[in-house]
């Protein structure tokens, strides 16, 4: 997801400036005329916009739960949104000759709001039960929709209120996103977020002071000037404090609970990683077959308040371990030993103290979060044991998939143990990185890493009234990539085994088929520990998994379950979320804490953005469409609607498949967002101020659609091909992919622009229509894409720039020659200034 910042949705605004004629030149002044302070301000309160975003996507992620962060970016949009509407419905107040001031005066509350709604939420108790939570929740929520309204009305002043000069305005804010995107993965690398906001706030507030510095505006000076003082000092003193390890503002409740006894807390930009101590008591499992009369020391790690591992006081004494054999998590080195083991999910490192009792030779430990890294390695190495330098046992921090397709290494075993974070990205969206793990094609990936005779466990939750989901899901992925590595459908039970203890089941695949004595001997083993047998060549479980394992599992077998148990694959990677697109609305997210309760948001969200497009769209369309033709009011709307939605689809599908491909979820900002920003931009300032021609357009369009067109077909094949690059031949990859459509759509606004320019006072209106269907997109591209699939929603979103193509067709058509000389119409309490005041 493009954190409500697209290079053409909400905040990749749509400004339509004013058309007069030759005599009157005001509005087509040339570039120079428009003050480099301008350029300036709207390049950094696009990046603080973007910015501040990313922060409460993560903020919302770990104190609330992250269905809600993605509730957040569309919020983010809805107040960006509402500024727009805010200068459409004041003209006389957002006059032109007001640009600086108004822009200096809501800079400085979108400082004062974006840091009080952080601080309001950092303190407020969130101890309540029932559905009084979800009150408290969306209270806390709406709240952030002020200071991105602050925003918006900035944004759009500056590109709505200044002389038109062509793209290059645009480009400046696409270019300050772009930034911003970037660098606040180095600030969280740096700072905590408490921080981050408050610099981010006196950057926005000394901007505005810049912009008015020469002004005679006395108390606006004032206004600016001091905030951007004051959250400068607030923000040195903080930063001192967090780097200083002294007590400062923090998290304090999360999810319901204190946030009390912290040993260590970490942020990066897709988790907040806390470890605190565990009083000394028996030694934490996840599907321990019996309890264990053995005390140890432990500290408890958990991610964004939620997903949980352990780390065990190791002093290599291995004895003190054996407990471990008893979890089921770990009963692939009871049906076959293991002397080489790739270990995916680090964590505390509990898989990789299982390793040393089984007695593996060779352990590879991949972890993919610097954070956890850098617990188990440095801050709490010695209580681990220092379980880097113990022998044969080596760890890397590195995407699983990524890191085994560019390695040469071989294994006995590959181990997945419930690896989820229940984390939101801030840039993946309903895409979790854990789900690239379960797909066709990340097991065909682990399949190949394996030596003969090799396996494959994965562990996941399991409950047998209530969520048999997951458990099935699993079963079909195995039957799926094994039939992929050459095994008929006859013979896919002699190469899948099920164990379950408690509500933690392991499904141990292997390519190659199990003879009738290595089962037999597994077998014995398994019953002996005490681990129930759900698969086996022999042992069958219920009519679902016995048609998974045949050849009668076909798509309408599927289609007649009543959760979506379907093989996720690398265009459909949603493998937590088995509901279907109708499911939607029949769920709640306040029942219960499931997977799917992330689905039922985004179902919760179409609804509000549609009612959104009703309120911001709908009704000013029909209080305009009495007072001038719809063949002149119908095609600029229909385009920036269209760019909105078009873009936001394109992006999201693109991010959802570099994300793996490079290797680390940071990369989907670092190098996928950045990259499209960035070139968005560079294609915006390619478009000049004069009306271009008819034959430009057209090549315009057709480079697009072709650009697009191709990134569609040879991402999944070029990523294929070169997914065992180095990680910098990845980043040129994905860069080369997304730079030409990225290009040839930054163009397509300041396009728009050019053409029906003569619209002065809709200007802000069609900014934020492009803006609420940019909202609505962003949560429309995740529900289609858990329903159709990647490919198909990025088929969607180039449809739409065909869209595009129609509109500015059919004005040319029509050829209106009416300048518009009325009022603007708003939605229900919108209604302008000086009717107001009538």
């Amino acid at each position: 997801m493009e954190i409500a910042r697209c290079a053409n949705g909400q905040g990749a605004h749509a400004p339509i400036t004013p058309f007069r004629g030759p005599q009157e030149g005001s509005v087509l002044q040339s570039i120079s005329k428009i003050h480099g302070r301008y350029y300036l301000a709207i390049f950094v309160l696009a990046s603080a916009t973007l910015s501040y975003q990313i922060l409460i996507t993560r903020f919302f992620s770990v104190m609330l739960y992250y269905h809600f962060a993605f509730a957040a970016i569309s919020l983010a949009m809805l107040g960006l949104t509402r500024g727009a509407m805010e200068v459409y419905g004041k003209p006389a107040r957002y006059a032109s000759e007001r640009v600086g001031v108004e822009f200096a005066r809501h800079a400085s509350w979108f400082a004062l709001s974006s840091v009080g709604a952080m601080v309001g939420l950092l303190c407020l108790p969130l101890l309540v039960s029932g559905e009084a939570v979800t009150i408290v929740l969306a209270l806390a929520i709406i709240a952030f929709v002020w200071p991105f309204t602050e925003g918006g009305v900035c944004i759009t002043l500056l590109l709505t209120r200044l002389p038109y000069s062509g793209g290059w305005l645009y480009a400046a804010d696409l270019m300050g996103a772009a930034v911003g995107c970037l660098g606040v993965i180095f600030l969280l690398l740096v700072i905590d977020p408490v921080s981050a906001t408050l610099w981010i706030a006196a950057l926005s507030a000394g901007v505005g002071w810049i912009v008015i510095r020469n002004s005679n505006e006395v108390r606006s000076l004032r206004l600016s000037g001091a905030v951007a003082l004051t959250m400068a000092v607030a923000a040195t003193v903080h930063t001192g404090l967090d780097l200083t390890g002294k007590s400062h503002l923090g998290v304090f409740w999360a999810k319901g609970e204190e946030q009390a006894g912290t040993l260590f807390e970490r942020w990066n930009t897709y988790s907040r990683v806390r470890v605190r101590e565990w009083a000394r008591q028996a030694p934490f499992g996840w599907g321990l077959v019996r309890p264990s009369e053995v005390r140890v020391d432990q500290h408890y790690i958990d991610i964004d308040a939620d997903a949980g591992t352990v780390i065990t006081r190791h002093d290599g004494d291995i004895g003190k371990l054996s407990y471990l054999k008893d979890d089921v998590i770990n009963a692939a080195y009871l049906v076959q030993p293991a002397a080489d083991v790739a270990v995916v999910g680090v964590g505390g490192g509990r898989d990789i103290l299982s390793g040393l009792v089984f007695g593996a030779k060779q352990i590879r430990g991949i972890e993919i979060n610097p954070a956890i890294f850098e617990v188990l390695t440095e801050k709490f190495a010695d209580f681990a044991g220092h379980l880097e330098r113990q022998p044969g046992v080596s760890l890397v921090n590195a995407e699983a998939r990524s890191y085994i397709n560019h390695s040469s290494e071989r294994y006995d075993l590959v181990q997945i143990s419930l690896i989820d974070t229940w984390a939101a990205t801030a840039a993946g969206g309903l895409t979790l990185t854990e789900n690239r793990l379960y797909t066709v094609e990340a097991w065909d990936d682990f399949y190949r890493a394996l030596k003969p005779g090799g396996l494959l466990s994965v562990s996941r939750w399991y409950d047998g009234d209530k969520h048999r989901g997951e458990f099935y899901r699993l079963v079909a992925i195995a039957a799926s990539a094994l039939q992929r590595k050459g095994v008929s459908a006859a013979e896919l039970r002699h190469h899948v085994v099920a164990l379950n203890v408690g509500n933690i089941v392991t499904v141990i695949t292997r390519p190659d088929a199990f003879t009738d004595a290595q089962w037999q001997e597994a077998r014995g083993r398994l019953q002996a520990q005490g681990f129930k047998i759900f698969l086996g060549p022999d042992v069958a479980f219920d009519a679902v998994t016995s048609t998974l394992l045949s050849d009668k599992a076909d798509a309408a077998f599927f289609d007649s379950l009543p959760e979506n148990i379907a093989p996720s694959t690398d265009d459909k990677p949603f493998f937590f979320f088995t509901s279907r697109l109708g499911d939607l609305t029949n769920m709640y997210p306040w029942r219960g804490m499931n997977n799917n309760v992330a689905v039922s948001m985004t179902g919760l969200l179409i609804i509000v953005a549609l009612l959104a497009c009703g309120y911001y769209i709908v009704l000013p369309f029909l209080g305009l469409a009495r007072r001038m033709p719809l063949s002149t009011l119908t095609p600029p709307m229909a385009y920036f609607s269209a760019i909105g939605l078009g873009f936001m689809l394109i992006e999201i599908s693109q991010m959802q498949r570099l994300m793996v491909f490079l290797g680390h979820p940071v990369y989907g900002l670092s190098v996928v967002l950045f990259a499209i920003l960035l070139f968005s931009g560079i294609g915006s300032a390619t478009v000049g101020a004069d009306t271009p021609r008819p034959r430009a357009i057209v090549w315009r369009f057709a480079v697009l659609l072709i650009t697009i067109v191709a990134a569609g077909l040879l991402t999944p094949l070029v990523t294929t091909w070169t997914r065992s690059q180095p990680t910098d031949m990845r980043i040129l990859v994905s860069v080369l992919l997304l730079a030409p459509p990225a290009f040839c759509m930054g163009m397509m606004f300041p396009l728009g622009l050019s053409i029906w320019r003569r619209h002065e006072a809709l200007l802000p209106f069609f900014w934020s229509t492009n803006g609420v269907t940019s909202m609505l997109a962003s949560v429309l591209g995740m529900a289609l894409s858990i329903q159709f699939g990647i490919a198909k929603t990025y088929a969607l979103g180039a449809c739409f720039y065909v869209v595009c193509a129609i509109a500015i067709a059919a004005s040319r058509r029509a050829d209106p020659i009416v300048t518009l000389a009325t009022k603007p119409v708003t939605g229900v309490g919108l209604v302008p200034q000086d009717e107001a005041a009538s």
